[in-house]
């Protein structure tokens, strides 16, 4: 890896040029600045060539850290690692760089901490070790079980310094950065970075086995909670919150993401976009979770437009009779993206539409790190952040329309036949 290192000093003089100069904020002060962050397979139509590639930002921007990384994912996976991390030589490991950057700025003396699942850590171990073996580095690994319901560590995010926050639907795995179709988003505010900071030390404590008081949030209107002031690529700005689950597991005024999802899709006039990888309103054990699929409905019937897309992985014996049903609503459209394998060869758990956000009119926002599933907000530490103004859906929805209207977009017929594609 020692070849990559100077792509990383030369990429460490980018990160101000990417995020430009943050407009005045009228209150005094200045605003923060975001910018959406995509990865898209490997030989596909699915590029947007004026959005930034995480591939590239995340060694630009961890590469210029000069006080402490902060790295939280689900798993770490380099190529080779584990049995089902390999592919085609022409496939790359656009992670390496990544983890140059990080090892480079370990070993000038910035603090690196590393939080990783227990439950996936048993598959991909070898990153992590790697993480914390760092000059002044320490991993520590964060097993959910240990709170009442608990499920997973699926959230996916770094922080730089006292003022970047990255979160994004991309794994830390070098398949998310190439093989994927993945939408993320890169801020710069020191209160928005605090903020999510807030719920990276409540785990890093948890992880080594101070569990502390499990805290479930009063269930305010998105009005009633406090926001910052970001400005966009284009120059409009816009309001930011960030938010997290599960409920039952909550720093202090950091709101539960659920209810604030509902009351914006339950706000919708004219359009609900939803791209993820899967949708279910039932789990294994047959709890029913229904809060967003009614909430869709309500909008069709008010007359929004609905539209949804999801990877072909949603082509489940659980999910389809769901998605069917929700696919008989008038003004309600489903779509399945079928990303083809690589041309030179399988890759297990890729070529795959793994995007999660949701855009109301186009000027609300949610994007974050979980499926629309049960566990990912009652059980699972997921993060996201929530979008409100006008402009804030612009770059989601190009998102969206390069894959509604893509070659790869196959709609959801209530009494169509699926087969779900194999995965590993």
């Amino acid at each position: 890896m020692r070849c990559l290192v100077l792509v990383v000093f030369i990429a460490g003089l980018i990160p101000s040029e990417m995020f430009g100069e943050a407009p005045k904020d009228p209150g005094g002060g200045s605003t923060g600045t975001i910018v959406f962050v995509e990865s898209w397979p490997q030989h596909t139509a699915l590029d947007l060539p004026d959005l930034n590639d995480a591939s590239k930002v995340w060694p630009e921007i961890l590469g210029s850290a000069s006080d402490q990384i902060l790295l939280a994912g689900f798993y770490f996976s380099r190529k080779g690692d584990g049995k089902d991390s390999y592919g085609p030589d022409s496939a790359p490991d656009l992670f390496l760089p990544t983890l140059e950057a990080v090892s480079v700025a370990a070993h000038s003396g910035v603090k690196v901490r590393t939080l990783a699942d227990a439950k996936f850590n048993r598959t991909y171990p070898e990153v992590p070790v790697w993480l914390g073996d760092l000059p002044g580095a320490e991993t520590r690994i964060l097993d959910m079980a240990q709170i009442p319901g608990g499920g997973v560590l699926h959230a996916k995010y770094f922080l730089v310094d006292d003022d970047v926050f990255f979160v994004g639907s991309q794994n830390f795995d070098w398949r998310a950065l190439g093989q994927i179709h993945e939408l993320g988003v890169l801020i710069k505010h020191p209160k928005i970075a605090a903020e999510a900071r807030r719920v990276f030390d409540m785990d890093w404590r948890t992880a080594e086995g101070d569990i502390g008081t499990s805290r479930i949030q009063a269930g305010k209107p998105l009005n009633q909670w406090p926001k910052h002031r970001v400005a966009l690529a284009g120059g409009s700005t816009v309001e930011v919150l960030v938010a997290a689950s599960p409920q039952s597991y909550l720093p202090p005024d950091i709101p539960w993401d659920l209810p604030l999802m509902v009351e914006m899709i339950d706000s919708a006039a004219d359009s609900v976009h939803v791209q993820l990888l899967s949708y279910n309103v039932t789990d294994r054990e047959k709890r029913l979770f229904d809060d967003l699929d009614r909430a869709l409905r309500r909008a069709a019937v008010r007359g929004a437009e609905v539209r949804i897309i999801l990877s072909n992985w949603a082509k489940s014996r659980y999910a389809l009779p769901w998605l069917k049903s929700l696919a008989t609503v008038p003004g309600l459209e489903i779509r399945f993206t079928n990303i083809p394998e690589h041309p030179d060869g399988f890759i297990p758990f890729a070529r795959v539409e793994h995007a999660k956000y949701l855009t109301v009119d186009g000027r609300m926002c949610w994007l974050g790190t979980s499926n629309w599933s049960r566990d990912y907000f009652h059980s699972s530490r997921n993060i996201g952040v929530i979008l409100l103004g006008e402009g804030a859906a612009a770059d989601p929805d190009r998102f969206f329309n390069r894959n509604w209207h893509g070659p790869y977009a196959e709609t959801v017929e209530p009494c169509g036949k699926y087969t779900a594609p194999r995965r590993n």
